[in-house]
């Protein structure tokens, strides 16, 4: 069975099977400014010579997934035959999530996941949990403190932002941790690389929940077991 890794992201969706490479692609639609009938969806913006006549929709608010209706929009191009093809009859979906996320846009999540989309099985994860998998698969030696910044903003939005979160991070940590302080520098994928080894792990199937699990239990049992 193939294992779909999605870290759906605020601005853009890092998407790929865990035995192919990663895909980066615009996490909203855009529309023209003169004729708001036309609509472009995630990657599609490729196909615009001039993009300036175009405003877009983003599915998250504030860090949070709100516009269900865009977000759908975005998943159906990635899911169908333009971009991955997804045999939901025989696929899993690991899929991020932020930090103290709304049980309401869970439970939502949840029900487009099993019930309209039908994947076979679903985690849902932290993507700052998947960046640090990733990086202590690679550094399964060493005790150390790893600050991981994998926002979108802080690299492409505001380019001076890092340089401050690092410094912070450097005087929160220096006199708690003398082992070892790490920054990822190039963040954009590394919690996607975390989910495909994630995927890969011989207890991956311990860890997920199976429509068969949620059509008997529903989103109770999402809750007691990825308990974000």
């Amino acid at each position: 069975m193939s294992t779909l890794v999605l870290d759906n992201g605020a601005y853009f969706a890092k998407i790929g099977y865990s035995h192919e490479k990663v895909s980066v692609i615009p996490n909203c639609q855009f529309r023209s400014k003169t004729s708001r009938l036309k609509t472009f969806t995630a990657n599609q913006l490729d196909e615009i010579k001039d993009p300036s006549g175009l405003f877009y929709i983003l599915p998250f608010q504030k860090g949070f997934l709100v516009n269900w209706d865009v977000q759908r929009k975005v998943w159906d191009h990635l899911f169908g035959k333009e971009m991955f093809k997804v045999d939901f009859t025989d696929t899993n979906i690991v899929i991020t999530e932020p930090y103290f996320n709304f049980s309401s846009i869970q439970e939502s999540m949840n029900e487009i996941l099993f019930e309209e989309y039908q994947f076979q099985s679903a985690l849902r994860i932290n993507a700052g949990s998947l960046s640090a998998h990733r990086y202590f698969h690679e550094n399964n030696s060493e005790l150390c403190c790893i600050v991981v910044d994998s926002g979108f903003s802080s690299t492409h939005i505001v380019p001076h932002c890092r340089g401050r979160k690092m410094k912070e991070g450097i005087y929160l940590f220096i006199n708690l941790f003398t082992e070892y302080l790490s920054f990822v520098f190039s963040p954009i994928c590394y919690p996607w690389e975390g989910g495909k080894l994630l995927a890969e792990n011989p207890d991956f199937e311990e860890m997920v929940v199976t429509r068969e699990d949620y059509e008997e239990n529903g989103h109770y049992v999402c809750e007691e077991k990825f308990d974000v």
